[in-house]
């Protein structure tokens, strides 16, 4: 599965979890380094499962594939996991039935998390630099 292509304009920042299967994110920034975008994400390498907590794009730069790459990016460092997402709005039915036909991964909605992902689900990432 080959990544789409990014815009040059953005960059990605990954924010670690701080324990196995607690909370990372995939930040997406703008060339000013302000959060335009964010990927939120469990993954326990043990169990082989992987979790889309929340995916979100600021309005304006929709459309551009950001939240794809993002995805794409996500789902490398989880390859052959079985995925699953939280509650979907319409949206993100949509966004997500895309990506299943797309990656020919399924992101089965309210799926169930295994027992590392629920111990860690409390755990919020640090926030992630900025600069001044």
């Amino acid at each position: 599965m080959s990544r789409p292509a990014r815009p040059p304009a953005v960059h990605y920042e990954h924010v670690p979890g701080t324990s196995p299967a607690s909370c990372q994110a995939l930040t997406m920034l703008d060339p000013h380094d302000r959060s335009i975008g964010c990927l939120q994400y469990q993954l326990c390498h043990p169990c082989r499962v992987g979790h889309i907590l929340n995916i979100a794009v600021a309005t304006h730069w929709q459309g551009q594939g950001l939240a794809l790459h993002a995805l794409h990016t996500v789902l490398a460092e989880g390859e052959g996991y079985a995925w699953s997402t939280s509650r979907q709005s319409p949206e993100g039915r949509r966004f997500f039935a895309a990506m299943e036909e797309e990656t020919e991964v399924a992101f089965p909605a309210d799926g169930a998390r295994c027992p590392h992902m629920a111990a860690g689900a409390t755990l919020t990432p640090p926030a992630p630099r900025r600069k001044a």
